[in-house]
Order: C-alpha cells, then sequence, then structure tokens
C-alpha cells in the first residue's frame, strides 16, 4: 500500500507536543525533499505547535504547507496529471482550513472532489477539512463516501475513524461508539499483527497527525480511536472501560498527556491524581484543557516545580489560591524560555485581575456596597475581576444579564462581543454598583471556556 496520510483535528483531541517530536519533523524536512514528506512535516509541526499553544508558529507552519501544495497543484497541471492534481488541492485545502479560511478551503476541496469523486483518500482529506471548519454534518457524509470506497484494511479503519469522530461532533455517539470498537478490536487483531511487529521492531512511539508509512499510521491510528473511545466511555460514566482505554494509551506511548489527565479524573484518590496530573503536565504543560481540569483540584500540599510542568501546576495553584504577584513572578520565568507560547500570555494576562472567587464574596458585595467610604469606592473602580458567568439566553454574540456563582448581574445595555458564545463563558469586568439584588457590571472582556 501507498504511503498512508492519517489526517486528524487536532482542536478536538490535544496531542502530546514533545520537543523529540519537533526534533523528528525538522529532520524529515531537512532530509526528505519530496512533496508527501515535506508536507506532512509542516502540517505535522503546525499541529504539535498548535498543542502547544504556540498558534503564531502553528499558522507559519500551515502557510508553508499550503504553499507547498500550491506548487504541487501548479506542477501536476504542467504534467497533466489531474490525479495528483486533485491530490494536492485537497491537501491545499486542509492547510486554508487549519488557517481557518473557510471559503477557500471549501472552494478548493470541491475543486479536488470534481477530478477525484472515486478517491476515498479524497473523501477522507475532505472530511477532515470539514471537520476542523466546524461542519460535522458535511464531515459525516465525506466520511461515509472515503469508508465505502475504502480498498486496502488500514485504510478502511482509518477512514471509520474518521467518521466517527465526526458523527461525535455531530452528536450521534451511539453510532461513533460502535464504530470506534470496530476500529480498536479490528487494530489489536491478528490482521494487524505484522504491523504491530512492525511498530516493535523499530521501537515506534511517535503520534503524529499526519502518519507516513504504514507503521506510523497504525500506531497513530490506535493511539487516536483508544482515547476517542475512553473519552465516551468516560462520558456516559462507564469509568471501569474508560480507564482500560486509558491504560492501553499509555501502554504504547507512557507520557500520553490525555490519556494522563483522563486517569486523573477518574483517580480514587487525591495522591493518585495528583501524580496523574504532574505526569501529564510534564508530557505537555500548555494544554488549556489540561489546565481547565487542573484548576479544579488544585492540591493544598506543596508543589514540586522542579520541571516545566511543576512550574505550570504551581503557577495554577497561585492563580487559584490568588496569589496574583507570585503567579506572575513564576510565568514571567516560563515566558522567558517559551515567548511565543499563547496559554503563558493568557495566564499572564490573568495575573492582572482580581478574581472573584465564590458566592460568599459576591454576596458580601452586594450587602455591604452601600457601605462603602468613597475611598474604597474609588479602589473598586479601578480593579477588574474575573469570574465564570451563565449567562441569560442562547449561545450568541449579544448578553446583557446573567448569573455569578448564583448571584445575579446585568450590564447597563446589551452588550455585543466580538465573537459566539456560549451562555457559559468567562468575563472580566468591572463592579459598577448595586440594584436591589443585582450587581451592576461593565464587561472588560469575554473569552470562551
Amino acid at each position: 500500500m501507498n504511503a498512508l496520510v492519517l489526517a486528524v483535528l487536532l482542536l478536538a483531541q490535544t496531542r502530546i507536543a514533545s520537543d523529540f517530536e519537533i526534533a523528528q519533523m525538522e529532520k524529515q524536512l531537512a532530509t526528505s525533499k519530496n512533496f508527501l514528506a515535506q508536507l506532512s512535516g509542516r502540517l505535522n509541526l503546525g499541529d504539535v505547535r498548535a498543542a502547544r499553544n504556540e498558534r503564531s508558529l502553528a499558522r507559519t507552519e500551515y502557510a508553508k504547507a499550503f504553499d507547498l501544495a500550491s506548487n504541487e497543484r501548479i506542477d501536476a497541471r504542467r504534467d497533466s496529471d489531474m490525479t495528483r492534481y486533485a491530490t494536492a488541492t485537497a491537501y491545499a485545502a486542509l492547510a486554508k482550513a487549519k488557517l481557518g479560511d473557510d471559503a477557500r478551503a471549501f472552494e478548493l476541496l470541491e475543486e479536488s472532489i470534481r477530478y477525484t469523486s472515486d478517491s476515498a483518500k479524497t473523501w477522507n482529506l475532505y472530511a477532515s477539512a470539514m471537520t476542523v471548519l466546524g461542519r460535522p454534518r458535511k464531515a459525516v457524509a465525506a466520511a461515509r463516501n472515503a469508508v465505502a470506497l475504502a480498498d486496502e484494511p488500514l485504510d478502511l479503519r482509518v477512514y471509520q475513524h474518521a467518521l466517527a469522530s465526526a458523527l461525535i461532533d455531530a452528536g450521534d455517539t451511539a453510532e461513533a461508539e460502535r464504530l470506534l470498537v470496530t476500529v480498536t478490536e479490528a487494530l489489536r487483531s491478528k490482521q494487524f499483527a505484522s504491523l504491530r511487529e512492525d511498530v516493535a521492531r523499530q521501537e515506534s512511539f511517535e503520534i503524529y497527525s499526519t502518519a507516513r508509512g504504514d507503521a506510523a499510521a497504525y500506531l497513530s491510528l490506535l493511539n487516536r480511536a483508544q482515547l476517542r473511545l475512553a473519552a465516551l466511555y468516560e462520558k456516559r460514566g462507564d469509568d471501569a472501560n474508560a480507564r482500560v482505554q486509558y491504560q492501553r494509551v499509555l501502554d504504547a506511548r507512557s507520557d500520553d498527556a490525555t490519556a494522563l489527565a483522563g486517569l486523573a479524573r477518574l483517580a480514587k484518590s487525591d495522591t493518585e491524581r495528583e501524580r496523574y496530573f504532574a505526569d501529564a503536565f510534564d508530557a505537555n504543560p500548555f494544554s488549556m484543557t489540561l489546565i481547565r481540569e487542573y484548576r479544579k483540584h488544585v492540591p493544598s500540599a506543596d508543589i514540586d516545580d522542579s520541571t516545566t510542568g511543576g512550574k505550570m501546576r504551581r503557577a495554577i495553584a497561585q492563580l487559584v489560591h490568588g496569589e496574583n504577584r507570585a503567579a506572575r513572578a513564576t510565568i514571567d520565568a516560563l515566558l522567558a524560555q517559551f515567548p511565543d507560547n499563547e496559554t503563558l500570555k493568557t495566564l499572564r494576562r490573568e495575573t492582572e485581575s482580581q478574581p472573584v472567587a465564590n458566592l460568599s464574596d459576591l454576596r458580601a458585595l452586594l450587602t455591604s456596597f452601600e457601605q462603602l467610604t468613597p475611598e474604597q469606592r474609588v479602589a473598586l473602580d479601578r480593579m477588574t475581576f474575573t469570574s465564570i458567568v451563565q449567562f441569560d439566553g442562547e449561545t450568541g454574540t449579544t448578553f446583557e444579564s446573567g448569573t455569578i456563582d448564583g448571584v445575579p448581574f446585568r450590564f447597563s445595555e446589551p452588550t455585543i462581543f466580538a465573537g459566539t458564545f456560549a451562555p457559559r463563558a468567562r468575563l472580566t469586568y468591572r463592579v459598577l454598583g448595586v440594584a436591589g439584588d443585582v450587581l451592576l457590571l461593565e464587561p472588560v472582556k469575554l473569552e470562551a471556556l
């Protein structure tokens, strides 16, 4: 079978952002000159940078991938090789999707399909791009075409996984779970014994989004499918089967941050939970998903900050405990080492605001606002706060009122925010006053959770 490309949405699953994988991709780019090797290297680097929340670096790699695909399109058309042209066009579309250019990506995908509507690989790239763009129904339809056209065993499992991923995004978890069980059981069966031997012989463990070669594709696919299946089990409360799948992931790659975070959530003791979280942060210190999980379980005991992951955990603990000055110092030291990291920049901005921690703080402000001295009101006017809010109404761009820890608030007028937000979000604000039992707030910034 020809080199297999496994295009997977990385925004839906956090992958390991290891320096080793970056080094491997840079080595591939330096030593391989053919189109697929260069393209997969750029896409992988972009995805690993995205997983580290280094978005500007990720966009640079995706832009280079698009340039490579665009040049390949020109060369293929000049050679009158329309199959090659269609494949390059589909890859250009995927790169554009990762860059967030919906219109251009869709235009390129439609053009690629006109030339290779009977190609399972093209339909799979179509599905992957639609998933990246947040169009799950179109992704499902394209993935079904890829599954129907698959003519190789490993290809079929790749496309079934892509279909399952799209179904999850579309809300059809029952069919998705059945597909993922089929994929994982098949990959662990005798049918793929020779590929497992190749993986063991090569001592492979790297997980790539765009895998070149059957062994690499097999390993990456098994990792992703097991993580997806574990997440579905966990979501419906089947903790035992979720643990089995997360542990299977770790059996092949002991520092998979997603699996470690899953076992941390399912831990039966605080000690076990902290151990798994520590390992997860050492694997990928900059995952916002991991940080959100850890905020719920920050330990009271001291944190070993001898690693980058440990320093991140200490910074989060300092933020949770309201120790903004100390958190600022911890994060500044990390920023000196990782200046392009968006996670650190986000946390650094958070240290500039004052968190309203709980319901009692807000209730106290409601009942005591009229008793504040003029000096205290001046000080309050200068302060910003950050809280998780629940807006009244549905997902949208305009909000006027809601609650914080059950305490009602409203703005002076309906406020239009840049972007579309779910009713539950993170709001940075100033307190303007009190009207009865309602806080009057001035919004400063709204962020999705």
